[in-house]
């Protein structure tokens, strides 16, 4: 008996610096903040869907974040949906709305955002370029969460480079 106490104990010893790297040193779960590693899951079952989420791992990766491959390396996992209409009647480039959910590996939501509508870029120049929607969605996307993982670490008091 006493040999299997021992075993536990040292499994449970073991385990539980990888359980506890999920929340924060009293036992909270993560903050926003806190996440580094990032697994994008499926934002649909369309081609643009499945596009969107390549750029997308590709642009959260330009803006400080891991992507990861699995889900299980992950501290947060990005899921969501994304919907494209083509251009209307006088052309245009398509519109894409992306509905996105930022949880963590506990379960618990951490940020959350839904884009859509009219694409308006005011510089001249970057307005010229623009005809990639999807493209420009994800680029939004990415940065909006830099973006509220800086203002998380704001309210913490910690400051990011």
């Amino acid at each position: 008996m006493r040999k299997l106490t021992i075993v536990l104990l040292l499994t449970l010893a073991a385990i539980a610096p990888s359980v506890s790297a999920k929340t924060d040193s009293q036992g909270r779960p993560m903050a926003l903040h806190l996440v580094q590693k990032i697994y994008v899951e499926d934002m649909g079952t369309s081609p643009e869907a499945a596009r969107f989420r390549l750029l997308l791992q590709d642009q959260l990766s330009e803006n400080g974040f891991v992507v990861v491959a699995r889900h299980e390396e992950a501290d947060a996992i990005l899921s969501g949906a994304t919907s494209v209409s083509r251009s209307g009647f006088y052309g245009g480039p398509a519109d894409i709305s992306v509905t996105a959910r930022l949880v963590s590996s506990a379960g618990d939501r951490l940020w959350s955002i839904n884009m859509g509508g009219q694409i308006n870029i005011l510089n001249p120049v970057k307005s010229l370029k623009f005809t990639e929607p999807v493209e420009y969605r994800a680029q939004e996307l990415a940065k909006k969460l830099r973006h509220a993982r800086e203002q998380s670490a704001k309210t913490a008091g910690i400051k990011r480079h």
